[in-house]
């Protein structure tokens, strides 16, 4: 089984969920080839999905706060000019945390930052990389976006403190998505998805 079929029995996916992107002015715009094959397969099956109503996933749109593209492009800045703190004194290797190598896949509803290392001209190689304004901290994951959110909704892995589940699950629920209209300024057209339990 592949994390994204983990993931689709821990979450599953109503019908009509997923949506397919143009990804190629994203790559364009960042000067890459391509992304990581997971992740436009994980937007195809879920659409605009939030996770645990912590973290959003980010993708090609006409929304700047939204756009994969325009989002990486305005976080360079704060992350070159060191505005949440001083780089991590320890990183993995073959990891780079240079701001002009990194490109903003998604991020929590506290500004957090939740990034590929993009340096590697291969997206295969990537690594994930979390920056907690609030902490300073930094957390990495030697994984793809959907395996990351496997384990990190089954408890497994919180490489930063921001994203343990227990801190933003209230009362010890089970983790949900939501899928939601991000043209919808109300929030109104949200489906909710439970865990299933087995």
């Amino acid at each position: 089984m592949t994390a994204l079929d983990d993931l689709t029995a821990l979450l599953p996916p109503p019908p009509g969920a997923g949506r397919s992107f143009d990804w190629s002015t994203v790559a364009g715009r960042l000067g890459i080839t391509a992304l990581p094959d997971d992740f436009p397969l994980l937007l195809a099956t879920y659409g605009d999905i939030r996770f645990c109503n912590a973290l959003r996933l980010f993708r090609p749109a006409a929304e700047p706060w939204l756009d994969m593209a325009a989002v990486t492009l305005a976080a360079r800045e704060p992350l070159a000019d060191n505005e949440f703190g001083e780089p991590p004194t320890t990183v993995p290797a073959g990891v780079s945390t240079d701001p002009a190598s990194l490109i903003q896949w998604g991020g929590s509803f506290g500004g957090d930052y939740c990034l590929w290392d993009a340096h590697d001209p291969d997206p295969a190689r990537w690594t994930l990389v979390f920056c907690d304004v609030d902490t300073l901290d930094w957390g990495f994951y030697p994984g793809t976006v959907t395996e990351y959110l496997r384990d990190w909704l089954t408890g497994h892995v919180a490489p930063i403190p921001l994203w343990k589940l227990d801190a933003v699950l209230p009362g010890g629920t089970g983790p949900f998505g939501e899928l939601y209209d991000p043209a919808d300024p109300t929030g109104g057209r949200i489906q909710r998805i439970d865990a299933t339990t087995h």
